[in-house]
């Protein structure tokens, strides 16, 4: 058994009552590597000193932090940047399978709201799978876009499950922490205030009991992070944290801090594997919930199989309408939605379930029109087809469509546009009307779906 039954007591009627955060780390993504299973950030981290030549010294295993300091000591750091997109292109050609940890994890459906420290999409793909529903993802960074702003502002609705990425998420970008000055800027940038997580998050992390899972916490980021997480200092804080991982009895003076300063029921720690702890963490949770009383299941609403959806503005409603009818010429099942056009109808929530679930094809039309704008409904629909899109790894679901007739692929003049977007191939439909590119990428794709619907 790992822990004591007090330690489980307390964790568990946290988890019963629906307020446990779990800030899940590192340390939960095993995954293989040849004939032996390895941390994530250990295999970037080998693939990455493999590509460079990095001498990583003889003991290890080594991770993506050592890899990384490795590589600024040997080439400086004039090619900063480009690491970030070289870690990117690593994760993406390692292309991990979901860690069974994190499926277990998933499982516990008394959990919603999930805080990520590691830049991959591996919880998020885990929630998808586990619980057959889309998952909200978000992520944080110091020099998040107007647009990466409002995705975050809205505040979860009931029963959504939602990952927020602390560190931000990997791109071809500085738009994530990949070693230990980057996860310094990221904390300054909220000390500071220079950037703020949003307002919803806040009250969460400082009132919620939290559980640090697979983190690895250096004895000055953990002080830190425990008082950043708290209403008020550390030796007055109410509340509990829990602290699990393999590293805990190498950080004695932080262990010592936490004694002293917290007792020893408001800050426990547990020296344990996180994939055995999470094992027993779904055992007891299962033990201790009830089964669902037998009935008829629900009745379900069924999509459309091989719909696509247009994701436009107001005034590209004529524009969408093109698109649209030539879209249908070719075979396409096509969802316009018009109702936007018509101010206080109740249609969000259809649109965003559908967006979750149901639709197989996500077109959003980029314009001067959504350049003008600073916020709109329709980012809420790319925000929740970028979260669909992240447990969706075998397939295209998002089809970017410029629809300015002046356009030169040079999307720089796009701000609105989120990353995730600009790692995808952009289509042109002049005033609507789909170049031959774009109509030969699309057929492509309604006639994949009809394979998908037949089989």
């Amino acid at each position: 058994m790992l822990g004591n039954e007090d330690f489980w007591d307390d964790l568990l009627a946290h988890l019963k009552a629906r307020v446990l955060l779990p800030v899940v780390g590192p340390g939960t993504l095993s995954v293989p590597s040849g004939d032996r299973t390895l941390l994530l950030e250990q295999v970037i981290g080998r693939r990455l000193a493999d590509r460079y030549e990095l001498d990583l010294g003889p003991n290890g295993p080594f991770g993506l932090n050592d890899a990384m300091r490795a590589l600024i000591a040997a080439r400086g750091r004039d090619d900063m940047e480009r690491f970030y997109r070289v870690v990117n292109d690593i994760l993406t050609g390692i292309n991990p399978p979901v860690p069974e940890t994190l499926r277990q994890l998933a499982k516990i459906d008394d959990l919603q709201l999930f805080v990520s420290t590691t830049f991959d999409s591996l919880l998020t793909r885990a929630l998808t799978e586990v619980r057959g529903e889309s998952v909200r993802e978000l992520s944080f960074s110091p020099s998040q876009s107007t647009l990466e702003q409002q995705r975050n502002a809205t505040p979860p609705g009931r029963g959504e499950s939602v990952v927020f990425k602390l560190f931000g998420t990997a791109s071809s970008t500085p738009q994530y922490a990949i070693h230990e000055e980057d996860v310094l800027e990221w904390l300054h940038s909220l000390l500071s205030r220079t950037a703020r997580l949003p307002e919803w998050l806040e009250p969460e992390l400082k009132q919620r009991p939290l559980l640090f899972l697979g983190c690895r916490i250096p004895d000055w980021i953990g002080r830190f992070l425990v008082r950043m997480a708290s209403s008020t200092r550390l030796s007055l804080e109410p509340k509990q944290f829990f602290i699990v991982g393999t590293w805990v009895g190498e950080q004695p003076a932080l262990a010592e801090f936490f004694r002293t300063h917290c007792g020893g029921t408001r800050v426990q720690l547990l020296q344990a594997d996180p994939a055995e702890f999470v094992a027993e963490l779904h055992e007891r949770w299962r033990a201790r919930t009830p089964a669902p009383a037998p009935g008829p299941a629900p009745a379900q609403a069924v999509e459309p199989q091989g719909s696509i959806f247009i994701s436009y503005v107001r005034e590209d409603a004529d524009v969408a309408r093109r698109l649209r009818d030539a879209i249908s010429r070719i075979g396409g099942d096509v969802w316009l939605d018009e109702k936007r056009l018509q101010p206080g109808d109740r249609w969000e929530e259809g649109i965003l379930s559908a967006i979750r679930r149901g639709i197989r094809l996500f077109v959003p039309v980029i314009s001067r029109n959504t350049e003008a704008r600073e916020e709109g409904y329709v980012f809420r629909e790319w925000g929740e087809a970028i979260g669909r899109a992240k447990g969706i790894p075998s397939r295209r679901f998002i089809v970017p469509v410029v629809a300015d007739p002046d356009y030169d692929g040079n999307l720089l003049r796009y701000r609105q546009v989120p990353e995730d977007f600009r790692q995808l191939h952009f289509g042109h439909a002049p005033a609507g009307t789909p170049s031959e590119e774009l109509l030969a990428t699309l057929t492509s794709e309604i006639r994949a779906m009809r394979r998908a619907g037949a089989a």
